[in-house]
């Protein structure tokens, strides 16, 4: 009776095993500045193919952290805004810090591009 019900979950367990997720992350960290100053607000892209992008917040000194795929992507930033303080909804909108050349924005313009190995330990900087 014992061998019959570890037999009958055979089959689950190789069919729990077959559908398992073969994809693996890597963290991948970096920085990303602009004429040599970080740019301390705002997003990284990155484009798998012409899958969704990953995106990794930007931290003060420019530096982010991102769980991606193994692959080539293409690379755009995405810059910040710093609202002043006491700012509030309805007050205009101040200009970023930072005002990047159009290709930096662009998935179809972009000149970044990174390869991300499957045992990637080395950062990832962007010095545009």
């Amino acid at each position: 009776m014992y061998l019959c019900r570890v037999l009958a979950g055979i089959p689950l367990l190789v069919f729990a095993l077959g559908c398992a997720d073969g994809s693996s992350t890597q963290t991948v960290t970096g920085s990303v500045s602009y004429q040599d100053q970080p740019i301390n607000s705002g997003a990284i892209a990155f484009y798998p193919g012409e899958s969704r992008p990953i995106q990794a917040k930007l931290n003060p000194g420019g530096g982010y952290s991102a769980e991606l795929p193994p692959g080539d992507y293409k690379v755009t930033v995405i810059v910040g805004i710093d609202l002043p303080e006491g700012w509030k909804e309805g007050d205009p909108t101040p200009p970023p810090a930072v005002r990047l050349p159009p290709q930096f924005t662009s998935r179809l313009r972009t000149p970044l591009t990174a390869t991300v190995a499957p045992d990637q330990s080395e950062p990832i900087d962007f010095k545009l």
